[in-house]
């Protein structure tokens, strides 16, 4: 799978909204998966202490 997928599928699986994904693939396109995997946290964790 290229890379750019897998950063893709992993946004989705963290459950980030769809509109979001295509500026955050524009902010992470630099970076390896790799560093991605390891800043990046599911979209429930950030957000579940706001109100």
């Amino acid at each position: 799978m290229e890379k750019f997928e897998r950063m893709e599928k992993l946004l989705r699986e963290y459950g980030y909204p769809e509109k979001a994904i295509p500026r955050l693939m524009k902010e992470i396109s630099t970076m390896n998966y790799d560093r991605v995997e390891k800043l990046i946290l599911p979209y429930d964790d950030m957000t579940a202490n706001r109100t």
